[in-house]
């Protein structure tokens, strides 16, 4: 007996309920918020670029050759002020958010994380006299994870949304002082080297678990680099 079937078309994101497809944002979201609330709470009258948590945990080359390496992970959940966390959630709930419905709440956490470890590696081999906080690393890492994913499944709509950000946001604050341009580029590059890395040759999203084996690779080599340089 035979069998036939039409060809599997690549996939897309599984069908999930709204609060498993968010819950992942939701978590990355309150991080970040409960992080600034403990800096209030440290330095209440202080500017935050100056105050004691800050200070502690961000993301300083000197420090971080001198034992501190914990500040390569942790200076992606401070933020300078109000502002600053402000202009960060509101871009990663877009950006987490379309990339959670795309490929899964899993996936974007990977390509979140991969950004956050390529922007403070990036920072480290081109700015490391400067300290450096801020989830946009991390950001820019979803916008070059959703344009690599787009481009690879020829997923239009994504990859026009992807590019319109990137090109806005670059443009936005290429001169603007006191703008990490490193991070950003450092995370966009990481970004989409996981994104690239979502998707196997055939256009599918691959596995869950081969997703995480292979980005947790990108994720070892690029904190051992920024430990090194």
């Amino acid at each position: 007996m035979s069998y036939s079937s039409s060809p599997t078309p690549p996939s897309r994101s599984p069908q999930r309920s709204s609060g498993a497809v968010f819950g992942a944002l939701a978590v990355l979201v309150a991080l970040n918020v409960v992080v600034f609330l403990i800096e209030l709470a440290s330095a209440p009258f202080s500017d935050m670029m100056q105050g004691s948590l800050v200070e502690h945990g961000g993301l300083s080359g000197w420090q971080v050759d001198h034992g501190d390496w914990w500040r390569i992970v942790t200076s992606g959940f401070l933020h300078a002020n109000g502002a600053h966390l402000f202009g960060n959630l509101v871009a990663l709930l877009i950006l987490g958010g379309v990339l959670s419905l795309s490929v899964g709440p899993l996936r974007m956490v990977l390509v979140y994380a991969a950004g956050l470890l390529g922007s403070s590696f990036s920072v480290l081999v081109f700015d490391p006299h400067s300290l450096t906080v801020g989830a946009s690393g991390a950001i820019f890492g979803l916008a070059g994870g959703a344009l690599l994913i787009g481009w690879r499944q020829r997923r239009i709509w994504l990859l026009l949304f992807a590019a319109a950000w990137i090109v806005y946001s670059l443009s936005s604050t290429l001169f603007v002082p006191g703008i990490s341009q490193a991070g950003h580029l450092g995370g966009l590059v990481a970004g989409a080297l996981a994104g690239a890395l979502l998707v196997d040759d055939g256009a599918r999203l691959r596995s869950e678990g081969a997703a995480a084996g292979l980005v947790a690779a990108l994720l070892v080599i690029l904190f051992a680099g920024a430990l090194l340089v």
